[in-house]
């Protein structure tokens, strides 16, 4: 079981990154009482540009606590109609706006970015043929189950060694590196 980690914040743009994110973490050997999700609520306003906006002041409050804690910024953001790099070079500007610095290799921040959206992920990792072009928002093979065996799948391509099949698509194998940052 993975030691315990004091603060894991989830900063994500609705339920589905969400719960994702939860099931692989307690793959991993989390509790989720030691998660705190920020997201939009209600569905009032977009989903990426309140992760965009909440951004640089999540970056600032797990680096505060690097030092008293163990503690992992998780910040999910589709790509949506736009490049994975275009979405990547906003949430680093957000940070230069305000004068935080970037984040470096050893900092449990994550930067979490599907192309078109997290639904195309939860597919490709259930084993469908998908590509990163549609919008697989409103999907009907994605639910709570799919979602569960997604993180299941998704934990078992973050091990040492993992095989990942050549149907991955592009924006997730680009993203696996990123889940090395979570700490032990």
């Amino acid at each position: 079981m993975a030691e315990r980690i004091a603060n894991i914040v989830l900063l994500v743009e609705d339920r589905n990154h969400e719960n994702l994110l939860r099931r692989y973490l307690q793959e991993c050997g989390h509790n989720s009482r030691n998660m705190r999700v920020q997201k939009i609520t209600g569905g009032q306003g977009s989903g990426e540009q309140f992760v965009r906006e909440r951004y640089a002041s999540e970056v600032r409050a797990i680096r505060s606590q690097a030092t008293r804690t163990k503690a992992c910024l998780i910040a999910m953001i589709d790509a949506d109609s736009g490049s994975v790099e275009d979405r990547r070079r906003q949430i680093e500007r957000a940070l230069r706006d305000v004068e935080e610095p970037a984040r470096v290799l050893s900092e449990p921040i994550l930067n979490l970015i599907p192309r078109r959206n997290v639904e195309t992920w939860i597919l490709c990792l259930n084993s469908f043929f998908v590509d990163e072009q549609p919008d697989y928002r409103h999907d009907p093979r994605v639910s709570a189950r799919s979602i569960k065996q997604a993180a299941s799948t998704l934990f078992s391509w973050t091990r040492p060694n993992a095989e990942i099949p050549d149907t991955c698509v592009t924006s997730l194998r680009d993203c696996l590196p990123e889940f090395d940052r979570i700490p032990d």
